[in-house]
């Protein structure tokens, strides 16, 4: 039994199928903590030394497709799920009112870590908007929170959510935003330059691959170039969670490469190796001649060459020229082979001869190779 008010409220803990519980639909967990990686780390506890914390959940009216519906305690529900064992939580009535799921939610998120902001800011609008608090300031006086805390959250929300194309970038990382980063994003929503900008930059971004840093950077900050992002890898390849691996160019064409090594498998290292290769490939094309004749010289000496078998070679020749990022036929590697065996004129020429044709010439073998 616990007191609340003048009388007593009858509290009771079960275990629950995780599938016959379903989310509150003003619960804020957008995507705080829920990537792969820190629901399997929760997982692997909950199967090592169980369930530590209850969640908090609704009971739904009989004939409903759900037993109960989280108030609290999303991120426990999906690894329970994940762990293959029960989500316990304490239960309260079907009609108990939105508003004291509301209070008891928030006072459980002042000591539970990585629900942001402005997840909370969209919670708080969305409950404004259907009534379940007459305005701000019964919320706030509610939940606890200062009115200018809950102004200017609002303010955030309907102003990052108030348009489809801008809610479609900002909700894959809205757990990512601060208090400040949020106010600063809304700031130069505000003005109207900024805005017109913003909308038709976002046109070249694809939802989810820039972090909420350089969100801000692409939609507003004209000093700086807008990246596109060529190839990208979340954890366990599920879609969701930290970036594990990306590669990105600018409107210059500059790229890059950043990567997480301890979060990859040798098969995510080989797949991001070939990406790699492939984007090489592309940005040296006018280079690939002198990349073949290093490639060559680098695994291969004069006298293996000579001695050599002929098609031995020649699949050599192939295999070198395709990594290099030339298309070389079965002509074009067997005339290669020929002069690297015969080496007319010495090493370095063959060389020469072997990428750049029987015409190329000679005395720029050392620079062309």
């Amino acid at each position: 039994m616990a007191k609340q008010g003048t009388g007593t409220v009858r509290l009771s803990v079960e275990a629950f199928d995780p599938d016959q519980v379903r989310p509150w639909r003003y619960h804020n967990r957008a995507g705080s903590g829920m990537d792969d990686t820190s629901i399997e780390e929760l997982a692997n506890s909950i199967r090592r030394d169980g369930q530590q914390q209850l969640g908090l959940a609704r009971r739904l009216p009989p004939g409903d497709a759900h037993a109960a519906e989280v108030i609290f305690g999303v991120r426990r529900l999906a690894a329970c799920r994940r762990a293959g064992v029960p989500w316990r939580a304490e239960v309260r009535d079907a009609d108990t009112p939105d508003a004291e799921c509301a209070a008891m939610m928030h006072s459980e998120n002042e000591w539970t870590e990585n629900v942001s902001p402005l997840e909370n800011a969209v919670q708080w609008t969305a409950m404004i908007d259907a009534g379940v608090f007459e305005s701000q300031s019964a919320l706030s006086d509610a939940l606890g929170c200062h009115r200018g805390t809950v102004s200017r959250a609002v303010r955030s929300a309907k102003a990052m959510f108030g348009e489809d194309w801008l809610a479609d970038l900002v909700r894959p990382v809205m757990h990512e935003f601060s208090v400040r980063a949020a106010e600063r994003f809304t700031n130069a929503l505000s003005d109207r330059r900024a805005h017109a900008l913003a909308r038709e930059r976002a046109r070249s971004i694809v939802p989810g691959t820039l972090s909420a840093a350089q969100l801000h950077t692409a939609l507003f900050d004209a000093r700086k170039p807008l990246r596109e992002t060529l190839y990208e890898r979340r954890g366990a390849n599920t879609g969701r969670g930290p970036v594990t691996a990306r590669i990105e160019r600018d409107k210059d064409g500059g790229w890059s490469v950043s990567v997480r090594p301890h979060d990859q498998s040798p098969r995510d290292m080989a797949e991001l190796a070939e990406q790699v290769e492939a984007l090489l490939a592309s940005q040296t094309a006018p280079a690939a001649g002198v990349r073949l004749g290093r490639r060559i010289a680098a695994l291969m000496s004069a006298e293996e060459a000579k001695e050599a078998d002929q098609s031995w070679l020649e699949g050599f020749l192939w295999a070198a020229s395709q990594a290099s990022g030339l298309d070389w036929d079965r002509w074009r590697c067997m005339s290669a082979a020929e002069a690297l065996r015969s080496q007319r004129g010495g090493w370095e020429q063959a060389l020469v001869r072997a990428v750049g044709g029987r015409d190329a010439d000679p005395t720029g073998g050392t620079s062309s190779a």
